[in-house]
């Protein structure tokens, strides 16, 4: 009996309205292995053969690998998570990470309801994954989302972008227009007039040359070189549905204007 195995025997006693017990133990995304377990046998009735060494799944933060179809020929090595919560940024963008390490040749995050477990869920949850994996329209997709409604009907979404749209979300809940911010311009694009900001890792505010009050960072950016990162203030301006929140009001940051800096412009006099 594998170690899998002895963990499934060995659950808590259930209870709740699910049946889940309130300890058991959760996978990569949260589910409850009720829900992992009841997903991975269904998959077998399916004549799926699965990977089930539990220190892989762990390490690579996955609570199913598909390795084989039965009677299929065709290669198949397909990493699940699933995720009982809807639209969990930390949960969407741990999947990412996993996804871009390579360790499955495909990868699929699925939100799905614990209410719906008996309902139909599963079925049609596991319908999407073979989709997903044959249909040749996903054929250069390594990873994609999937949402399955209480009423058995599912779409697939974009991670990625998802999580773009969640950072971003993210940002306007925790700012208010013309709220003052500070980070460094790491990107600015001459020939468009428009750059990106940093605060913080993964929080980037695009901001157009019109938006810059500084005469003195006006004359510095059409000399700006790739990979310089400039002190900034600025304020936050919203989203307005784009990729990237809006920074208006830019400025240098005043400890910019520093020794340091003067001897670098001097050296730079020829540029």
């Amino acid at each position: 009996m594998s170690a899998f195995d002895q963990s499934r025997q060995s659950a808590p006693v259930e209870n709740g309205p699910l049946g889940v017990a309130e300890d058991e133990p959760r996978g990569a995304s949260g589910a409850s292995q009720k829900t992992i377990n009841a997903f991975s046998d269904a998959l077998e009735v399916a004549g799926c053969r699965l990977d089930r060494d539990p220190e892989y799944l762990t390490q690579y933060k996955l609570d199913v690998v598909v390795a084989r179809i039965q009677k299929i020929h065709a290669h198949v090595n397909l990493g699940v998570v699933l995720s009982t919560s809807q639209d969990d940024l930390d949960q969407q963008s741990e999947f990412l990470e996993t996804s871009r390490r390579g360790v499955v040749h495909k990868a699929i995050f699925i939100e799905i309801d614990e209410s719906t477990l008996h309902t139909g869920a599963i079925p049609v949850a596991i319908s999407a994954c073979m989709a997903y994996l044959f249909d040749r329209r996903y054929g250069q997709l390594k990873a994609i989302g999937l949402r399955v409604f209480e009423d058995c009907t599912f779409h697939y979404f974009d991670v990625e972008e998802n999580v773009r749209r969640l950072r971003r979300d993210a940002q306007h809940l925790n700012h208010r227009i013309g709220q003052e911010l500070g980070g460094h311009i790491i990107a600015y694009f001459t020939d468009k007039g428009f750059g990106f900001i940093e605060v913080e890792k993964d929080q980037k505010f695009f901001f157009h040359i019109a938006n810059v009050v500084d005469d003195e960072l006006r004359v510095q950016l059409p000399t700006y070189q790739p990979g310089e990162l400039i002190p900034v203030l600025f304020k936050y301006g919203g989203s307005d549905g784009k990729k990237y929140p809006k920074a208006i009001d830019v400025l240098l940051d005043a400890e910019y204007d520093d020794d340091d800096y003067e001897d670098d412009d001097e050296e730079g006099d020829d540029y």
